[in-house]
């Protein structure tokens, strides 16, 4: 994970609440794009299950990357 993308999942870890920002929103969407391959995209917010797994699937990143 690129340095400035560890430092905006941090903050982002830090901040999360209940109910995501329209900024933190966007940056697991940019996030989740850049990692996991794919065209970007922004899932329906009515549907947390998804971007709950993005999240998860981001932490997986970041883990990986500190070990």
């Amino acid at each position: 994970m690129e340095i400035g993308h560890k430092q905006d999942w941090e903050v982002f870890k830090a901040e999360l609440k209940n109910r995501l920002t329209q900024s933190q929103y966007k940056l697991l969407c940019k996030l989740h794009s850049i990692y996991y391959k794919h065209k970007y995209t922004e899932p329906c917010s009515c549907n947390p299950r998804k971007l709950l797994q993005w999240i998860a699937d981001i932490d997986k990143v970041y883990n990986a990357n500190n070990l």
